[in-house]
């Protein structure tokens, strides 16, 4: 069980919480592996709505609720649908609600996840609204770190390169912000440094945060959690072709670190490919926790974990 009806942002998370989602999830990878499906949703039906392009998060949820035994309601683009339309959030999360018991949708706009939360009347959880947060993606990082490092707490994490417009950054950061002694730096293009409320949120916590336009991983970090640099949001295309290929993480930077590299996905310019082969190169095993993690996700929000 969660102590929420809806899943919004990271923030909502706190560390017992974490640690009794990391316990269902690794029991969910468990069962994967000894029978494939479990019928505990055999008697609900999930309906997700990915109105923004979507790859690992859509199919993840897609076997997740199969792997569950749930029946699916499934709309992906606003096309084809009534928000093509003119149909307002409210409006759409009021129809899908009666044919479904849990709703889990992506939306170009922030703040879109909690208009559809506070219209829902059935468990809610947010896969991503533009450029706000992916709280679901978190867990997954988390839960990575957790299992290959062994704590989340005295981590000392850098993030890039887009850390103002990553819904991944953000979320991750504000859920490891939890955590004691933790350290970040940002780095990348300075156009793109994280808003100051933002780092005004996290030093409130307790984190030591710096901004860095280049790093060494060797210089103590023990995760790099790098993103791509986000297209579809930039206001200035010009921004985003002079920097997409100067920040990226080549073999010669990672080999010989004990820094774990995650990456949520998908990997455009910010890791070579030669990377991949590395014992440190997490970004596809963390993918691949995405499973079973939603599967502990729509099992406790519907009361049946």
């Amino acid at each position: 069980m969660l102590p929420f009806d809806s899943l919004i942002s990271a923030q909502q998370l706190t560390p017992e919480i974490v640690a009794n989602v990391i316990s269902v999830t690794d029991a969910m990878a468990q069962n994967i592996e000894q029978s494939g499906r479990i019928d505990l949703l055999d008697d609900k039906v999930v309906s997700l709505l990915f109105f923004e392009p979507s790859s690992r998060t859509m199919m993840s949820f897609q076997s997740a609720a199969q792997r569950l035994k749930a029946g699916m309601v499934f709309a992906q683009s606003a096309a084809g649908t009534s928000l093509e339309k003119g149909e307002s959030i409210e409006d759409t999360i009021r129809m899908v609600e009666a044919y479904s018991d849990i709703i889990v949708m992506r939306h170009a706009m922030p703040g879109s996840a909690e208009i559809a939360a506070n219209t829902s009347k059935v468990p809610f959880i947010n896969a991503g609204d533009g450029g706000n947060e992916h709280p679901t993606q978190a867990l997954i990082d988390v839960y990575t770190i957790h299992k290959h490092k062994g704590r989340l707490d005295n981590l000392n994490v850098v993030f890039g390169y887009d850390s103002l417009q990553s819904r991944s950054i953000h979320s991750l950061s504000r859920l490891l912000a939890q955590y004691p002694n933790n350290r970040f730096t940002f780095t990348g293009p300075k156009e793109l440094n994280p808003r100051d409320e933002v780092l005004t949120d996290l030093r409130a916590l307790g984190v030591e945060c710096e901004i860095r336009s280049e790093v060494e991983l060797g210089d103590g970090f023990d995760i790099a959690y790098v993103n791509r640099l986000q297209q579809e949001r930039f206001a200035d295309q010009a921004l985003f072709d002079k920097n997409r290929r100067k920040y990226r993480l080549t073999r010669d930077k990672v080999e010989g670190s004990n820094c774990l590299i995650l990456d949520p996905l998908p990997r455009i310019d910010e890791i070579d490919t030669d990377v991949d082969s590395l014992p440190n190169a997490l970004y596809f095993k963390q993918a691949s926790y995405g499973v079973p993690l939603r599967m502990a996700l729509l099992a406790m929000l519907l009361g049946k974990a």
